[in-house]
């Protein structure tokens, strides 16, 4: 029964771990696109498509994302769909008329990424980072009570 205790602590470290792993995994896209975004172009909205997601609570709702059309360095226009989403449609670059940045790959011109989207993101995962390693410490200390309260270390008898 006292195995029970341990329970918190291991489930703490597997959330800390999963976070921890988010992060890396969105750290190491993010240097990828450094490494093949090396194209920029203006883009204008040319489009704005929507569909249709479901939440964790598996109730549907519709999140839109925009279509940029830009021309290449070598003269090539493009048009292609972003992959990121927004819940709103006037949230998408480019929807009062403005022209977006956009970083591309030469070799794969539909291949792009905004910066300002790319922000959003990087301003997110550093909180990410720091949930995983509260939750990692949090683990530990509870697995090391819960330790201690097995070996007999800690007496829960009153």
């Amino acid at each position: 029964m006292r195995f029970l205790l341990l329970i918190p602590g291991l489930a703490c470290l597997f959330l800390g771990a999963v976070f921890l792993l988010v992060f890396r995994m969105s750290r190491n896209k993010q240097e990828e696109e450094e490494q093949r975004f090396t194209g920029r172009a203006w883009a204008r909205l040319a489009d704005t498509g929507s569909k249709s997601e479901r939440d964790p609570d598996g109730r549907a709702h519709t999140v839109y994302f925009g279509i940029y059309e830009y021309d290449t360095a070598d003269g090539q226009r493009v048009t292609s769909a972003s992959e990121f989403c927004y819940g709103n449609e006037q949230d998408i670059p480019g929807t009062q008329g403005n022209m977006v940045k956009i970083c591309y790959d030469p070799r794969k011109p539909t291949d792009y990424a905004l910066p300002e989207e790319q922000a959003i993101t990087l301003r997110i995962m550093p909180t990410v980072k720091k949930i995983g390693i509260w939750l990692m410490i949090l683990g530990v200390l509870l697995t090391l009570a819960a330790a201690a309260v097995i070996s007999g270390v800690i007496n829960l008898e009153v």
